[in-house]
């Protein structure tokens, strides 16, 4: 089971582009369909020669083709279209209840709506919409012989209209949460590893991208990184086995987590070494937690003979418009400046020495001799 903290970093990463391009097709789609549907309605509205009661389809055809248009300039402002689109919906939805509560032909698209919110803003936010909708619905209806001077449609086939929406609302909510429960399941499977609980390189890398842009944007944002790497863990799978290689690195894997805060970001890049994305935190804000996480693995985490193990740490801050490679190289060359300094140590200070090239291998890289 992913914990909480796992749940939040996943979601935090970016959907895939082709279901994002699939997303954007259907939208558009869509919201064509949309847009037809409320001129026809327009028409219908039209010969009964009631300028307002025209107001709410009208409404749509006009606002629709604007946030189409947005969406094709601007295909990265997704979310706050796809929220626009809600916002649409629900104005209308409720403008609707206001000016035409004595019509049964409002009411039959009561079912669809539900589906719609839920394309549109998923899951969770998906149910407050739908609940504020039937809450405005309910409260328009009351209204409206106010306003109007008009019966509405009976008492009975209102509500048996409402039922059917909150009918609509759990059958959807239930069907979108297993599909989210499965994709979470999935996103899980892809983007973590199983052993230690990090995210795999991939993921992880795309992780620093996104931050790193987020430094660039924010004045005075800081990113620190924090390069491990576990001594001797050669030595550890050949002496004592795989086996208890593996349970070196969840034990480390689980002493890292224990450290970290929200927000921070924990990667395996391969075998035994390990990223930390440390968002918000300069480099001497980050030299405590490094050290912090230093000492509690080395008196944590035990071989099989009961000897301890430690790591070594090579700790950097990004600077602002670097490339990622250069960024990695840095921490790289720190990391094995504490294993040349006699390992088990953090090493923060960058000095003069021959630059290793910084690749990003897709086997484990071969450690220097001792390492």
């Amino acid at each position: 089971m992913a914990t909480n903290r796992e749940q939040a970093d996943i979601q935090d990463l970016p959907e895939d582009r082709s279901f994002i391009r699939d997303r954007i097709r259907f939208l558009r789609v869509g919201g064509v369909i949309g847009i037809l549907s409320s001129l026809v309605m327009t028409g219908i509205e039209s010969f009964r020669n009631d300028f307002f009661r025209v107001l709410p389809s009208v409404l749509f055809s006009v606002v629709a083709p604007l946030l189409l248009l947005w969406l094709r300039r601007r295909p990265q402002d997704l979310e706050r279209i796809l929220t626009g689109f809600a916002g649409l919906i629900l104005i209308q939805q409720l403008s609707g209840a206001v000016l035409s509560a004595n019509e049964i032909l409002m009411l039959i698209w009561y079912p669809v709506f539900p589906l719609t919110y839920f394309f549109l803003l998923g899951f969770r936010r998906a149910l407050v919409w739908n609940a504020v909708a039937m809450i405005g619905i309910t409260a328009g209806y009351t209204l409206f012989p106010v306003l109007t001077r008009m019966p509405p449609v009976p008492p009975a086939v209102f509500l048996s209209a409402l039922l059917a929406y909150g009918v609509a609302v759990a059958l959807a909510w239930y069907h979108y949460g297993v599909i989210h429960a499965y994709q979470l399941r999935l996103t899980r499977e892809a983007a973590l590893d199983g052993l230690t609980g990090a995210f795999l390189r991939k993921a992880g890398l795309d992780q620093l991208s996104r931050l790193m842009a987020q430094a660039g944007r924010i004045s005075g944002m800081a990113l620190s990184i924090a390069l491990l790497d576990i001594d001797d863990f050669k030595s550890i799978n050949d002496q004592d086995g795989h086996q208890s290689g593996d349970q070196v690195l969840a034990m480390v894997g689980e002493s890292i987590r224990s450290v970290v805060r929200k927000g921070d970001v924990f990667v395996r890049l391969g075998g035994e070494e390990f990223l930390l994305l440390l968002p918000g935190r300069s480099l001497e804000e980050a030299d405590p937690l490094a050290e912090n996480l230093r000492r509690r693995i080395e008196e944590s985490v035990f071989r099989s003979d009961g000897t301890r193990v430690t790591v070594s740490i090579g700790l950097t801050q990004y600077r602002p418009g670097e490339p990622m490679a250069e960024l990695l190289r840095r921490a790289d060359n720190l990391m094995y400046s504490a294993k040349r300094g006699g390992k088990n140590s953090v090493c923060a200070r960058e000095e003069p020495s021959p630059e290793r090239p910084f690749s990003f291998p897709e086997t484990e890289r071969a450690a220097p001799e001792g390492a």
